[in-house]
């Protein structure tokens, strides 16, 4: 009984988990009802088109954990695809695939400045380079074309004995699980929880949002990598559907958007979730627009468990930290009495 007791106290406690539960339903509901089961062509080209949302998703969810909010990722992943779809042919397209990381580590750079030191709000900065990057985009590319490396595409979207994006969000999964240990990883979780705190210890907070800020950059443009290789051509407004998407994956995800928590194990999950509904749902018979209310309905129970479950958490800290200072008072009169 008590086993079964923490594992529903698990399910509802902790994001990932019930994100991970959620896919494997909707997993075993798709391959139930598509017509010759799951193979792994179908499998992979699932996990081709999830991949790009599954990478910027996890740079959203590291500014959340700080208690920022980033809309930049659909303008870098834009920006990101059109370079490399029309520029850059006689160079290397690893060489370029660096020169991408770059560029999106600078956007998120210069994000993170006006943001920490010009102390503007991370909404308007991100939603003004949002703007900005799509119309440098529709600029150089005013309708879909180009093409991307051969090579490329076969290292994103190859399939051997295991589906090369399997292994790539693998990869993902580990430097996530790495990341989260090291000292920039706990100074994350600390800024947003407790941002004063933080400050007082004397660790620079705006060092931190600005680290963060950066190394989201570079994971929408390693995104864009992803998805240039998954539709093999460039298109100035595909990047567009990411700006809520990726807010949605998080969600289902189980990152709380108060900040202090989160992680991208569950963001993974919920953008695969997110892949899956429409290729679940047509295959039971379900229209576009049922869809959408499907993916919304979905959002909303997922926002206000999290939601549910995070004020649970504050009030057992709450009263634990209530307990151990009547603890302490309650020595200091004993002292005091001897």
């Amino acid at each position: 009984m008590n086993t079964i007791r923490s594992i529903g106290h698990r399910i509802v406690s902790d994001g990932s988990t019930r994100a991970a539960i959620i896919l494997l339903v909707f997993l075993a509901v798709w391959a139930n009802f598509q017509v010759g089961g799951l193979n792994s062509s179908i499998i992979s080209g699932w996990l081709v088109l999830s991949l790009p949302l599954a990478t910027a998703s996890i740079g959203v969810t590291l500014a959340i954990i700080t208690k920022q909010f980033d809309l930049s990722a659909a303008g870098v992943i834009t920006l990101t695809n059109v370079l490399m779809a029309t520029s850059f042919k006689d160079m290397s397209v690893w060489l370029v695939i660096i020169l991408m990381l770059l560029m999106g580590a600078a956007i998120g750079l210069i994000n993170g400045a006006f943001v920490v030191f010009g102390k503007l709000p991370a909404i308007a900065v991100t939603l003004a380079t949002l703007i900005i990057l799509q119309g440098v985009a529709l600029i150089l590319l005013e309708r879909p074309g180009g093409s991307v490396d051969a090579d490329l595409i076969s290292f994103v979207t190859g399939t051997s004995i295991v589906p090369r994006p399997l292994i790539i969000l693998i990869v993902l999964v580990l430097a996530w699980l790495i990341f989260k240990r090291t000292k920039l990883g706990i100074y994350m979780f600390a800024v947003g929880q407790d941002e004063e705190a933080v400050h007082l210890s004397g660790v620079s907070v705006r060092k931190v949002r600005l680290a963060i800020f950066t190394i989201a950059g570079m994971l929408y443009a390693l995104a864009g990598v992803f998805l240039s290789a998954a539709i093999q051509s460039g298109d100035a407004t595909i990047g567009g559907s990411y700006l809520l998407q990726t807010f949605a994956a998080i969600a289902i995800g189980g990152t709380a958007f108060i900040g202090g928590s989160g992680s991208a194990i569950g963001t993974i999950f919920g953008a695969l979730t997110l892949m899956i509904i429409p290729k679940m749902l047509f295959v039971v018979g379900i229209s576009d627009w049922s869809q959408r209310i499907f993916t919304g309905v979905l959002i909303i129970l997922a926002v206000l468990i999290g939601a549910i479950t995070a004020m649970r958490q504050r009030v057992k800290l709450n009263e634990v930290a209530g307990e151990m200072e009547q603890a302490e008072a309650h020595q200091l009169v004993e002292g005091s009495d001897r």
